[in-house]
């Protein structure tokens, strides 16, 4: 992946790497969730070997559905324990999974009564259903 002989990769790179779009880099890196490792002479973003495991760290994170400002705490939250021996897993990490966890129960719990809604309806013969159907 870094085929350059300084070790770091495009941006271009990066994405395909990761099967993202460009955009997406540049959106993560904007938001200083994924530093750049350097510029390169014509002002392209370089980034080295660590931003892979960081921008798979940032997907992971997202496809949990948790948001941008989340992710950063998380990141930020491991940032500060990197180095320190003994670190164990964050607050940050255990606060957004018990929120998503709170708001994906929510989430459910409305599927299952429109689901049992919608099976009435589908259960009821079509002659003793209301011309208009209404759900309160």
């Amino acid at each position: 992946m870094f085929s350059s002989h300084d070790g770091l990769c495009t941006i271009g790179e990066l994405a395909e790497h990761l099967g993202v779009s460009v955009k997406t880099v540049r959106f993560y890196s904007d938001r200083g969730l994924l530093p750049e490792a350097s510029r390169s002479a014509g002002g392209h973003r370089r980034y080295g070997p660590d931003a892979v495991e960081r921008l798979g760290m940032i997907r992971s994170l997202r496809g949990l559905d948790l948001s941008v400002p989340e992710v950063r705490r998380i990141l930020d939250e491991q940032d500060a324990q990197d180095g320190r021996e003994g670190a164990g897993a964050g607050g940050a990490l255990e606060d957004a999974v018990v929120g998503r966890l709170r708001v994906l129960g929510s989430e459910l719990a409305a599927l299952r009564w429109r689901e049992a809604a919608l099976r009435l309806v589908q259960e009821c013969p079509p002659a003793e259903r209301p011309d208009r159907l209404r759900l309160v």
